[in-house]
């Protein structure tokens, strides 16, 4: 009997985003649970460590966004063929989260000033340092994934972000225009059939 899975999460990409990706990259049937800020009280104390993402398979419950992605990309077979391949898509996933965590930074800089000096070194210096890691890496795999020569949720991780990102015009075109083994990558990422539809029918959302 097939597993019953339920993603509990807010009504925003942000950290629910891959998870959802990976379910429609398998074509496995979820219940996408959307939260607003007053359903957050309520539903808190569900939660493993009071924060979400929350994955529930079968009524049994797992937190932490990358640890549900991991435990997904293995049922579905996008961790990678066997163990040295998952230790490679875990180390570009942790390469996406270098790109990840300054940005949490600017977020909750309250002083605007202080925001803006942060968002250009992080436009000018910090992403394109971490983006040359990975444009390098392309370059060496003529399948044009991060890993192997398939899909893997490395991919689908690395497309969010540049989703979000680059195509939503967050980073400067000049520096988009720098790397074209990236632009490559997520062009075909972002138009894996399944891929593509999700990303043409999800809810739009601000985040």
């Amino acid at each position: 009997m097939p597993a019953k899975y339920r993603l509990t999460y807010f009504n925003s990409r942000g950290r629910g985003e891959v998870i959802r990706l990976i379910f429609k990259v398998a074509d496995e049937e979820f219940e996408d649970r959307r939260m607003t800020a007053e359903d957050w009280s309520s539903i808190k104390s569900e939660t493993p460590f009071g924060q979400v993402p929350m994955l529930e398979v079968d009524g049994k419950v797992l937190a932490q966004s990358n640890t549900i992605c991991r435990y997904l990309a293995r049922e579905f077979g996008l961790a990678g063929k066997d163990v040295f391949e998952q230790a490679r898509v875990d180390m570009f996933v942790d390469l996406v989260e270098d790109l990840l965590r300054p940005m949490v930074q600017i977020l909750y800089e309250k002083d605007e000033i202080r925001k803006e000096e942060i968002k250009e070194k992080y436009a000018k210096e910090t992403a394109p340092t971490i983006l040359s890691q990975f444009e390098k890496h392309l370059a060496k795999n003529p399948s044009g994934f991060l890993v192997g020569d398939s899909l893997t949720w490395a991919d689908l991780h690395f497309m969010n972000w540049l989703e979000k990102n680059w195509v939503g015009g967050k980073l400067p075109v000049e520096t988009w225009n720098r790397f074209p083994k990236i632009k490559e990558h997520n062009k075909m990422v972002a138009s894996l059939p399944r891929v593509k539809e999700w990303l043409e029918t999800r809810p739009k959302t601000e985040l």
